[in-house]
C-alpha cells in the first residue's frame, strides 16, 4: 500500500532493530556518530559540530513534514530493540526539498545510511537497509532504488550488492560534489 502523503511512516521492526522516524529528541544520539571521524569518512560531510548536527536534524524534520505522497525525504533513527540505543540513522528520499520535485522520477527513491563504528561488521547495516528497501518497494511503491557509495567503502558496497543492488554509474573524483576527493558509484535496485 503506497503512502498517502506527509510523514506516514510506521516504525519498522527487524530481528534486532527498530527503525522509526527521527525526532528532535534524537540530536544527542545522532551526534555520537555524526561527529565521529570513522563514521563520517565516507559520508557527504565530515564530523559535525553540535550546531551543525542540530541544523541537519532540523532540516530532516522539516523535509519529512513537507513530504507528500509523490515527493518525500524521510530521516530514520536506527535503534537496537534490546536496549533502545540509537546506533545509526538512515534517509529515504526522492527529492531534497519536498514538496518540490527531485532529480529522479517520483516513482524512484534513494537510500542512505550510517552506523556508529562500534556496530560495524555485525550485519546491522544490512538489516536496516534491507528493511528500508522493503518499505520503499512496498510502502512507497518505488520502482527503482538508488544508493551512492564512495568506491573505497568496500563494506557498504558489499552490503548493497548483497541486497541485490548493481552498479549503475561511476563518478570520477572530478565529479565529487562533497569535497571528499574520492570516486564513487551509484548503485540501483529495480523492483523485481
Amino acid at each position: 500500500m503506497a503512502a498517502t502523503g506527509g510523514d506516514t511512516r510506521a516504525p519498522l521492526l527487524t530481528g534486532r532493530l527498530l527503525l522509526r522516524p527521527l525526532t528532535a529528541d534524537d540530536a544527542d544520539a545522532l551526534l555520537r556518530f555524526r561527529a565521529h571521524p570513522a563514521a563520517t569518512r565516507y559520508l557527504s560531510h565530515g564530523p559535525l559540530t553540535p550546531t551543525q548536527n542540530s541544523a541537519r536534524l532540523e532540516q530532516a524534520l522539516s523535509a519529512a513534514a513537507s513530504s507528500t505522497a509523490e515527493w518525500f525525504h524521510f530521516g530514520w533513527a536506527i535503534e537496537l530493540r534490546a536496549t533502545g540505543e540509537v546506533i545509526g540513522d538512515a534517509r529515504t528520499w526522492n527529492t531534497q526539498e519536498p514538496p518540490a520535485p527531485g532529480r529522479i522520477p517520483a516513482n524512484s527513491a534513494s537510500l542512505g545510511y550510517v552506523l556508529h563504528p562500534e556496530h560495524h561488521g555485525l550485519g546491522l547495516g544490512r538489516e536496516a537497509a534491507g528493511a528500508l528497501v522493503d518499505w520503499l518497494f512496498g510502502g512507497r511503491d518505488s520502482s527503482t532504488i538508488f544508493a551512492g557509495v564512495y568506491e573505497p567503502n568496500l563494506p557498504s558496497r558489499r552490503l548493497l550488492e548483497g541486497l541485490g543492488f548493481r552498479k549503475d554509474r561511476f563518478f570520477p573524483v572530478a565529479e565529487d560534489t562533497a569535497g571528499k576527493q574520492l570516486p564513487s558509484w551509484r548503485y540501483r535496485l529495480d523492483r523485481g
